[in-house]
């Protein structure tokens, strides 16, 4: 086999790091996550022995059974004259060529923020399906009830007695209300196309402009070289629009005081793991407002259905941000601190 580097020129594609080596542990490729986790190049990487570069990873080369075998280690990369980083390592041998070697090498750290971010997307999409099936079992009982008030009230004579009817019906729509709140995501098919994401974002700083014309500051950081992004345009629209509504919602006593700020700001990123996936090119959005910030006691669960820390908020609208990114093969997190609090989209982009 070729070692020159081509042949191994996909692991550059993955989100973990990769060295492939000798039988002796001596460094013929890196990809590119390797050279960020080591802090140096591939230059540099290429024909240094694992003991330089891996704590303890001598003994696997002590006997022959240790460069046949898998083996999974939680280590520590030597990095010098940076900090050392605890790291995940596997290394085994390749059954096509037994002269080589391939070690993986995942960030102690990063393994962590996947698990947990895993773990998360699922509690999230198990409670958005559970509730998307309460939400089919409520409707068709709660037309019934709705009916059977409005009959009944057409057939009182009493005044008094109608107002009874009235809570009723009035109270029948409000749970219709958050029932198609509920079903909304699964209405309409994700219709992907060509958007200029800056159209769509720009269209939204002038709705929410003209409904905060006093107190409201919003201010634009766009990549102007940015591609178009292959997406739902409706769905997008909403995104952003309810992303811009609820910085607007957390910004309440800044807007009294005439100094609410919201920044919306565009990059493109290179080389970004979105899951376990690495894309070439992803286009980065931060929707960021100097509000009071995220309380603690929900940061976890914000985009949870029904969490929410206004007091008649319905907790749908961060739920359904959610699942419109995730269609998208997305990602959305937030960071938040007292007048500082950061909604951070990710989207891949066509390269």
């Amino acid at each position: 086999m070729d070692h020159h580097g081509k042949p191994f020129e996909a692991f550059d594609l993955l989100t973990i790091g990769i060295l492939v080596t000798s039988s002796e542990g001596r460094v013929l490729y890196a990809n590119q996550k390797a050279e960020a986790l080591f802090a140096q190049s591939k230059k540099m990487l290429k024909g240094r022995k694992l003991p330089q570069l891996i704590e303890n990873s001598g003994k696997w080369f002590e006997s022959p059974r240790s460069v046949t075998v898998l083996e999974t280690n939680l280590t520590v990369l030597l990095r010098a004259p940076h900090e050392p980083l605890q790291a995940l390592v596997t290394i085994h041998s390749v059954s096509e060529d037994p002269s080589i070697l391939v070690v993986e090498i995942v960030s102690a750290e990063r393994t962590l923020q996947h698990n947990h971010e895993k773990h998360m997307s699922e509690l999230s999409q198990n409670t958005r399906r559970l509730l998307r099936n309460l939400a089919h079992e409520i409707k068709n009982p709660l037309g019934g009830i709705r009916g059977a008030a409005q009959l009944l009230q057409s057939e009182l004579k009493d005044p008094y007695q109608k107002e009874y009817t009235q809570v009723v019906i009035s109270e029948a729509d409000r749970l219709q209300l958050l029932v198609d709140k509920i079903l909304a995501p699964y209405r309409h098919p994700y219709q992907p196309q060509k958007v200029n994401v800056h159209e769509i974002l720009e269209n939204m700083r002038l709705l929410i402009e003209s409904e905060f014309p006093e107190g409201l500051k919003i201010e634009r950081d766009y990549d102007i070289s940015a591609p178009d992004l292959i997406g739902d345009r409706g769905q997008l629209t909403q995104i952003f629009l309810n992303l811009l509504r609820n910085a607007v919602e957390a910004s309440q006593s800044q807007l009294a005081q005439k100094k609410a700020v919201i920044k919306i700001k565009t990059r493109v990123l290179h080389h970004v793991p979105i899951g376990t996936v690495l894309h070439k090119a992803v286009m980065n959005i931060h929707i960021i407002d100097n509000g009071d910030g995220v309380p603690p006691e929900i940061a976890d669960s914000i985009f949870y259905p029904l969490v929410s820390s206004k007091v008649d908020g319905s907790g749908l609208g961060l739920s359904l941000v959610q699942a419109f990114v995730e269609q998208h093969g997305g990602s959305i997190s937030v960071s938040s601190a007292k007048g500082n609090t950061d909604f951070s989209l990710q989207f891949p982009l066509l390269t």
